[in-house]
């Protein structure tokens, strides 16, 4: 009795348990799935096949939010109920124990057989991952930006990045924003919107733990979406610190 007991309690705790969400910053290498939005301008992927990294999943048919970009731009204006069906690269990002894709590329699927869920090979997360030139290509514009290029909205092929500028992080109702340092220059300023990573996560934790305004210094892509522009961060630091997180 007490041995049913414990077995039952077992598998009640194991099926409470919340899933392990992806490793920020897993490349996504051309993945079937739908792309689905209630409104039209919100928008979220659904793979066919469960996802795993070894340790974390995003499994058959959950969705995951598609973060703001210009390649969402793009296949926004094609994708609805009866053209849904893509294959995707990009990566995935994790903020708050959640998933998000951000994307680079896609082509549509026109004839899709969703595979039965059979049991998948564990995938070690110490073995190293072979990425293709082409893909890691996609993943970081070459363009450098400047900041003047960004009081406008950016067009859909002109993602770019930006390199160790300063500033400071907002947090607003929207989300987080990030305000760039002019640093005494009679420059207008500039504030733009964050996009869900661990870096933002971390940063914002740095930031809550201080009773001062951090500066920190950011590398980062710049992208936009329904002429708005965001930001994906690469990489920042606390400019005065040795502190750094880096993707």
């Amino acid at each position: 009795m007490v041995l049913i007991f414990s077995l039952a309690a077992s598998s009640s705790l194991a099926a409470s348990r919340k899933p392990v969400p992806l490793r920020d910053g897993l490349v996504i290498d051309g993945i079937d799935g739908s792309v689905v939005s209630s409104d039209g301008n919100n928008w979220s992927f659904c793979p066919f096949e469960e996802i795993s990294d070894g340790k974390g999943i995003l499994s058959a048919n959950a969705s995951a939010v598609i973060l703001p970009s210009s390649t969402l731009d793009k296949l926004s204006s094609i994708a609805n109920s009866e053209n849904k069906n893509f294959r995707i690269w990009g990566k995935f990002t994790k903020y708050q124990n959640k998933n998000y894709v951000y994307l680079t590329y896609y082509l549509p699927v026109k004839d899709v057989n969703i595979p039965a869920q059979t049991e998948q090979e564990p995938v070690d997360p110490n073995e190293e991952q072979i990425i293709p030139d082409d893909v890691l290509a996609m993943l970081t514009p070459k363009r450098t930006i400047n900041l003047a290029d960004l009081k406008r909205p950016l067009s859909t092929e002109s993602d770019g990045v930006i390199v160790d500028r300063t500033g400071f992080l907002r947090k607003t109702s929207n989300g987080f924003y990030f305000d760039f340092d002019a640093m005494g220059r009679n420059i207008d300023p500039l504030s733009l919107p964050l996009l869900n990573c661990e870096i933002l996560e971390l940063i914002a934790a740095q930031q809550k733990k201080s009773a001062e305004p951090l500066r920190f210094k950011i590398s980062t892509i710049a992208t936009g979406y329904k002429g708005k522009n965001y930001l994906m961060l690469q990489r920042a630091s606390v400019s005065y610190s040795f502190g750094n997180f880096a993707k």
